[in-house]
């Protein structure tokens, strides 16, 4: 069966759209017209026959696959068959990359051209290419007229490019497919050059190591992230058995403690099976590679892997896309959390050598959601300006993003006026088309021209009119009574730039508004949460020599009654301040904090103190500490104290604002911010 790359493509798109997909979205993917569209459609159809497959497209819906799923099966095997006479160029480079990287020994121009059924020159031209994508590896192409050709370089070098071209090659359905032949039968075969690079064996082990020797560790991280770390293992046996062992010191201080253990558990487990011993660089170059999945862990400041730096990262990263693209994304604490996650891992993840957009729902959402991309871009600029990360992975940032809009499309909350001086009929339509097109705009006022004189211009975000107002006093657009595209782009161009100005000011309101609400109220469901009010203060400490003398006098200062020994409780809190940076970047404040045993009651205070201290910040910049939050918690910490006291740390870099409040705000100011967020924490129980 021979099928051009679009055929293939159609093909691939109409397997994974089960459901269905549209003419409007062929057109899209495959950058051709309607009719052409139609065209391959009708091309496939004899192909599709062969398997007893059709074309379906219901009324008013897509395109769908229809038939045996065994028959959907064949022929999915049948458009991945991969051998070297039907590479593609780029294909044929990384394939020819691999075997290079795998050799043992020097191999001939002959024997490659061979191999690939190739002339000789197109060898030499994709050695050119391959040579200058392993100098970012440090590795280089050596040629010997005597011996022939090899790739000199390191082993953890070796390793990270050939993990990569590998997973940029293989297919995730294809790669879980295999394993799960292999798991019912060890001698299953495939025809896929890429996949027959690891050795059955191993990747057997490698798959029973990860899914079933660590306790389930892996079940919130994404199939694609499994394939990445699955294909590296596999390959590290591989190479292990092959005598080819990481020699270099790869030091394990910026790696968290817990992925330490997990490689160590992984890598015991190997180590057992193999019966070889697995040296230290290996086990933490795995641990380096575990650093790259998202773990979805709980966000909490009292968990020693919590990392200041990062969170105030994201925080930042948040602000930044809210401020481009005009939608305020910053109250959404899942959007927090999920992209802590992610981003924590994605930093820490090599830039692949392969760049893996060509998954259709990726381009459709880079292509969707641009306005989201073009502020992530700006954000990943600023914030991770020496990272650099791939198309695939901006595609799943722009992700977090386009959910967080779904689930709040009220993010900003706008009010639109259009003044219309056509008729009833004609104003429904501008207001329906504004709601549909525009549905960043959440309320929607139409009046006429003659009722002008009644309306409170302040109170709208934005005004549109149908004709020109000479002499009117506050910015308007003028649109068409149609609401052309053209206009809609225009419109959107101006909110996200015009706009932007009011998120700090919508922001104050939401923020510092008086609860009128008594707190005793809901007391009696939140009895914690009155008492860390109650107990809240900022006092005035005479600061002693050094800043860790001064905690322990201030932590002195709770012995008896939040806690039962200071002693014990300062050298945790100057333990875990020495660890991380905590100071709150430009401002004079640090939140230090600890959970332990010798904490009697979870407490917040502040205290202000005779001089400054200088001191790291989370951006990794000196500030001049001169007010300390302080916050306890004790061990074990129940699910209402991580609740409270995690809400309370978050808020303090949750908008300019707040940390202005925490920075030089009184008792009295700041017990009300406090009392705010957890009135509506608590409403949430409810």
């Amino acid at each position: 069966m021979y099928l051009t790359n679009r055929e293939k493509t159609m093909i691939e798109l109409l397997i994974e759209y089960r459901n269905g997909i549209t003419v409007e979205e062929l057109m899209r993917v495959l950058n051709v017209s309607k009719r052409t569209v139609y065209r391959e459609i009708a091309s496939i159809e004899a192909s599709l026959a062969k398997f007893q497959l059709q074309i379906n497209k219901p009324r008013g819906e897509g395109y769908r696959l229809i038939g045996d799923p065994f028959q959907i099966d064949a022929l999915k095997q049948k458009i991945y068959q991969v051998s070297p006479n039907n590479f593609d160029m780029v294909q044929r480079q990384h394939a020819l990359a691999i075997t290079l990287l795998q050799a043992d020994d020097a191999i001939t121009m002959e024997a490659l051209a061979y191999d690939f059924e190739v002339s000789i020159g197109t060898i030499n031209a994709d050695l050119s290419m391959i040579d200058e994508s392993l100098e970012d590896f440090s590795l280089r192409i050596e040629r010997q007229k005597t011996r022939g050709i090899y790739v000199q370089g390191g082993e953890k070098e070796r390793r990270q490019i050939l993990s990569s071209l590998l997973y940029g090659n293989i297919n995730e359905y294809d790669f879980f497919q295999y394993l799960h032949q292999l798991s019912l039968d060890e001698t299953a075969v495939t025809e896929d050059f890429f996949l027959k690079v690891m050795r059955p064996e191993s990747l057997l082990l490698a798959r029973h190591a990860i899914l079933e020797e660590s306790h389930n560790l892996f079940e919130s991280v994404t199939d694609n992230q499994l394939q990445q770390i699955m294909i590296i293992l596999a390959l590290s046996i591989d190479r292990l058995l092959k005598g080819h062992v990481i020699d270099v010191a790869i030091g394990a201080r910026r790696i968290s403690t817990d992925i330490i253990k997990l490689s160590h558990q992984i890598l015991g487990y190997i180590e057992v099976q193999l019966k070889q011993a697995i040296n230290m660089n290996e086990r933490h170059f795995f641990a380096l590679q575990l650093e790259g999945l998202n773990y979805k862990a709980p966000q909490n400041i009292f968990i020693e892997s919590f990392d200041a730096e990062i969170s105030y990262q994201i925080k930042e990263f948040i602000r930044i896309t809210s401020q481009q693209t005009g939608f305020d994304f910053r109250k959404d604490e899942t959007l927090y959390v999920d992209l802590m996650a992610h981003m924590k891992a994605a930093i820490k993840r090599p830039l692949s050598l392969v760049q893996k957009i060509d998954n259709p729902l990726l381009q459709k959402i880079l292509n969707e959601y641009q306005d989201i991309y073009k502020g992530v871009k700006v954000a990943q600029q600023e914030i991770f300006e020496d990272k650099k990360f791939s198309r695939e992975e901006m595609a799943y940032i722009v992700i977090h993003f386009a959910s967080s809009l779904e689930r709040n499309p009220s993010s900003r909350n706008i009010t639109a006026l259009v003044l219309c001086s056509s008729g009833i009929g004609t104003s429904k339509i501008l207001e329906s088309r504004i709601g549909k097109y525009l549905p960043e705009i959440n309320v929607i006022d139409v009046s006429k021209i003659s009722q002008m004189d009644n309306i409170q211009f302040e109170q709208y975000d934005l005004i549109l009119s149908t004709i020109f107002l000479p002499g009117f006093q506050h910015s308007y657009r003028v649109i068409s009574p149609l609401l052309l595209d053209d206009e809609v782009k225009e419109i959107r161009e101006y909110m996200k730039q015009s706009l932007l100005n009011d998120l700090p000011k919508s922001e104050t309101q939401q923020t510092i508004k008086e609860v009128k609400e008594n707190f005793e109220d809901v007391y009696h469901t939140m009895k914690i949460a009155n008492n860390l009010l109650q107990r809240f203060d900022i006092k005035f400490v005479k600061s002693s020599g050094t800043l860790e003398e001064t905690l322990h006098h201030i932590l002195l200062g709770l012995e008896g009654y939040i806690l039962e020994d200071a002693g014990k409780v300062a050298d945790r809190v100057i333990q875990r301040y020495l660890q991380a940076p905590i100071g709150i970047p430009n401002s004079n404040i640090a939140l230090f904090h600890s959970t332990n045993e010798w904490v009697k009651e979870p407490y917040f205070g502040i205290y202000d103190l005779d001089r400054k201290y200088p001191i790291m910040g989370m951006d990794r910049r000196s500030i001049d500490l001169q007010r300390v939050l302080l916050m306890l918690a004790p061990e074990p910490l129940d699910e209402t104290n991580e609740m409270i006291l995690g809400k309370i740390s978050s808020s303090i870099i949750e908008s300019d604002l707040n940390t202005e409040i925490y920075k030089s705000g009184s008792k009295e100011l700041i017990y009300q911010l406090l009392s705010s967020l957890l009135v509506t924490e608590i409403r949430k129980l409810d």
